[in-house]
């Protein structure tokens, strides 16, 4: 529910990874004692909306997404009973998250059509960057970029490329990645920082690129390291390796010339 503040300090390599859906979803062995106690008193009172709402919360701040889903659903058309506004925002917006990480899109577009879009800023950006990974993973592609342009206004260029970063793999998917681009690249600064600036841009394109690369393991695949790490990262590794040795010798060369022309 932070939006994109919480990248403040994140690398763009770091935000298109977390991008990615894993494969494998984290289940803990046993449930915690506060996820337990939470449990047991829905169990006395099944319909009790307030006790659907704090378990589903309790399992989507353990990462358990399936869980979350499967409670937070079942009160999903009677959020209205819930006394407090922030308390049916964060339950449907927990819910369209928790349906869109078990890959349940349609499930997750359905909720965040129930959503009144929210008016604090921090609230709105989440609302907006789900909504468009969401449109993106049904095909919709020009909701997907509208969802993207919007939360891209007001902002300067250091939080759009971060928020492209989140977004470039699934917009690029849905082949509305260029016009993204050129949204991201209008809040390019000049100057000193231009050359910075224009770097970033081509790491996200990078990336992107490499995603649509390969009919047989797609982009989830390509960068999931769930299962080890990938062959091209080991490639990747020795070549950076190899151009850093290079590099050394060279100068070691340079050196040592430098000084036979000094004693000549």
């Amino acid at each position: 529910m932070g939006g994109s503040a919480r990248w403040q300090e994140d690398e763009i390599e770091d935000i298109l990874r977390s991008s990615i859906l894993p494969r494998k979803m984290y289940r803990m062995p046993s449930l915690s004692n506060k996820a337990q106690k939470a449990k047991n008193r829905l169990a006395e009172d099944p319909y009790n909306m307030e006790y659907l709402k704090d378990l589903g919360l309790i399992y989507a701040s353990e990462y358990q997404w399936e869980l979350a889903a499967n409670v937070l659903v079942r009160g999903m058309k009677r959020v209205s009973e819930l006394k407090d506004a922030g308390d049916r925002l964060m339950y449907l917006m927990k819910l369209a998250e928790a349906s869109f990480r078990c890959r349940k899109f349609r499930q997750a577009h359905a909720v965040l059509m129930d959503v009144d879009v929210p008016d604090d800023p921090p609230e709105k950006k989440a609302y907006l960057l789900l909504s468009c990974h969401t449109y993106a993973e049904i095909g919709d592609s020009p909701n997907a970029l509208k969802a993207f342009s919007k939360a891209l206004e007001g902002e300067e260029f250091e939080s759009a490329i971060k928020i492209w970063a989140a977004c470039a793999l699934r917009l690029k998917a849905v082949g509305v990645f260029e016009a993204a681009k050129n949204a991201v690249m209008n809040k390019a600064r000049t100057g000193p920082n231009y050359v910075m600036d224009q770097s970033r841009m081509q790491t996200v394109e990078s990336w992107a690129l490499l995603s649509s690369s390969g009919e047989e393991k797609g982009w989830r695949d390509y960068f999931n390291t769930q299962e080890g790490t990938q062959p091209w990262m080991y490639k990747g590794f020795f070549a950076v390796l190899t151009f850093v040795t290079i590099c050394f010798l060279y100068v070691l060369e340079s050196r040592s010339l430098q000084s036979m022309n000094l004693k000549g």
